[in-house]
Order: C-alpha cells, then structure tokens, then sequence
C-alpha cells in the first residue's frame, strides 16, 4: 500500500490555506457571488494540480465545475462536493475561520468545504504518486447541494452513470463512520375541504376541516414504523381565517423517511386510506406529493466499498465503521443513477449548519485524506 501519509502531511499548510479562504467566504446557496468565489479557487487549484476543468456556468446559482485527471486504466471514480452552505450573508463577519485546540472552526467548515478540499488533495496525492491505474478520477463541484441540488443533479448523470463507483466528499460522522446508506425523503401535504359557517349563529351548517384533520393526524403519525427504518413527521399545520369561523379549510405538512423505495407505494395507499375514513361529516380530505430524494440503499456493492474502506483504514491504523443517516446528500442521486456509492469520505466533522458549533477534528484530516487516496487506487486495482 501506498504510504500518502508524508506527501499529504507536506500539503497540509496549504490545505489549511485553502480552508481558511472557503470558510471566510459567505456563499450561503442563493449568493451566486459568493459561491463563484468557491468556484474560482477550486478552478486554480485544479489546474495547478494537473486536472482538465470542465465549467457549467449557470444564471441563478453558482456556477459548477468538474475537475478531472485522465489515467491509463479502465476505471472511472467521480467524487461529489458542494460549494455552498446554509449561511446569510454577513455570517463570516462575525464568525470566521479560526483554531480551537485540536479543531478547527467556522461556518461551513464541516459541510463541507473540509471535504470538498480533501477530494482534491488526495486525488493529487494519488496523481502525483505517479499512480495511473485508472481512466478517470473527477471530482464534480456542486452549487446548490443545499437546497437538494436542483441544477447540478441534472448533470449527474453524464459524470456518474456507469462509472465504477461514486465517493462524496460529506464529513465523516462524529463517530468517524462513513456514510454506506441514507434514507429517502419524500414530503406530502394533507389538505382537508370543509364548509365554512358562523360559529356563534349557526356552527352546526359548518364542517371543520381543522377538526378532520386533526382527527388524520394522529392515524398518520401512528405510521412511524410502518415499514423498517420508516419515520414520518407532521411539521407544519395550517388552517382557518378566524376563530368565530367554522374553517372550511386546513393543511398539514409531511415529512417522510424510507430506506427503500418499495416502501413508498404501500406507504401511500395507507395513507389514502386513512383520508378515507369517515370521521368529520362533510369535510374531505386529499393527499399529494411523493418520493422527492431517493434512497441510497445499502446494496452489495456498496456494501464491498464499505468494506475495502475498512481494510485501508485498518492498515492506516485505526477502525472504520459505516452507517445509516436519515439525512439526504447527493448520494442519494448517484445511487439511484445504479452507480455504487459511499458517502461520508471527509473528515470528521460535526455540528453542521451551527455556524458557532459546526466544527472540523483536525486531526483527522490526514489519516482521512490518505484513506480517500488508497481507495480511489484500490477501486481502480479491482478493475
């Protein structure tokens, strides 16, 4: 096995650099400013470190960048970070990027600029190793992963489809484990149509559709569990205009976790069901929405990536579990595109989208950049 060890602690002053630049940078996602500052970094030190840079510009967000190295062997290795965070403008002014005994601190600097980062030094770690075993290692910089990707993951497809594995670059947990599966997110909203009338004069010509919902709401959080690993949570209830009027109408908003995609069909006929129900007369009650972010499911092969991640870190020195979140990345998009999938390949990081908490371990941002380089040459050696 490769020893990155040296080469990646001789980076580590200009990683640090590097940080410190993206973290003191505002680029909450709606900043496309802010986020074409990431981008402009990232640009110059993919050409420094040798990469072909293909550029997708894009008018409302920022615009997005796929960097990659070219190699002599078969196989094709995307890595996915994103350039944005969740921050207002402003929020580097008063938190910005700075050491705390062994951390490292300031808005984004766990989700995920540490990662973004870490792809980019071990990939030219592994370049400049003179290791040219595969046919391509890219690492795709994403603009809107925030908001659930809604330009970048149109691109996906070209980068990730057949390739032989997908990485991203997330933080690791505060565990240290990576990321092998995540759960799938899909969003309802319950609607309930009833009649509105006088509540003091004549309330018994009214139907109350908050009281019909009401009544939903209960049967539909008692589907937590419904299916293994399925959580449901009704957020946001709306309803009526005043309270000496009987509502005509109420909504309910839903969030829902699977593990698989299977569960979603039954999950919703079950749901339907339970709008069917006689409960308040004349009030009705419909469900819409659906699957918004697949699941990235545990499956075979990216089981055996989790566990040729787990031998390198062994040899490095230290134990790797991997685990389920409930919480979408753009895993999510890669797996269902067939390509397999790990996630959580930062460093360890926590406390994101805190910006007075959200922190980087520092000390694990050279064992964790030499595990991503030894992976993405034992990818590349299975095939």
């Amino acid at each position: 096995m490769t020893d990155f060890i040296k080469s990646l602690t001789d980076q580590l002053p200009a990683y640090l650099r590097d940080l410190e630049t993206l973290v003191n940078t505002d680029c909450g996602t709606h900043n496309k400013a802010g986020v074409d500052a990431i981008a402009r970094v990232m640009r110059e030190r993919f050409r420094e470190f040798g990469a072909e840079v293909l550029e997708f510009p894009h008018e409302k967000f920022g615009n997005m960048l796929y960097g990659r190295w070219k190699g002599a062997g078969t196989a094709r290795i995307v890595m996915l970070g994103h350039m944005d965070t969740v921050y207002a403008d402003g929020t580097t002014q008063q938190i910005s990027f700075h050491k705390l005994g062994s951390r490292y601190k300031g808005p984004g600097v766990g989700d995920m600029k540490s990662g973004l980062l870490l792809g980019l030094y071990a990939a030219h770690a592994l370049v400049q190793s003179g290791f040219d075993q595969f046919a391509e290692i890219g690492l795709f910089c994403n603009s809107e992963e925030e908001i659930g990707s809604p330009a970048s993951r149109e691109l996906y497809a070209q980068f990730v489809r057949g390739a032989t594995a997908a990485l991203v670059l997330e933080g690791a947990r505060e565990s240290g484990a990576i990321v092998s599966a995540r759960k799938g997110v899909a969003t309802y909203t319950v609607t309930a149509r009833g009649k509105a009338a006088h509540a003091g004069v004549e309330p018994e010509k009214g139907a109350n559709a908050i009281l019909a919902l009401a009544q939903h709401i209960q049967a539909l959080q008692a589907l937590n569990g419904f299916r293994p690993g399925l959580t449901l949570n009704v957020g946001v209830v709306r309803g009526g205009t005043k309270s000496n009027v009987v509502a005509d109408l109420a909504t309910a908003e839903i969030d829902v976790r699977v593990l698989s995609a299977a569960d979603v069909a039954p999950l919703e006929e079950t749901m339907r069901e339970i709008l069917a129900r006689p409960g308040v007369a004349g009030v009705t009650a419909e469900l819409s929405g659906g699957l918004k972010n697949p699941p990235m499911e545990k499956t075979a092969a990216i089981t055996r990536l989790a566990e040729m991640a787990k031998r390198i870190a062994r040899d490095l020195g230290f134990e790797l579990a991997d685990v389920t979140t409930g919480g979408g990345s753009d895993g999510n998009y890669t797996a269902a595109l067939g390509t397999p999938t790990l996630d959580g390949l930062g460093p360890i990081c926590g406390k994101g989208h805190n910006a007075l908490e959200e922190f980087l371990d520092g000390t694990s941002i050279i064992p964790r950049a030499a595990l991503l380089a030894q992976l993405l040459a034992a990818i590349a050696a299975v095939r």
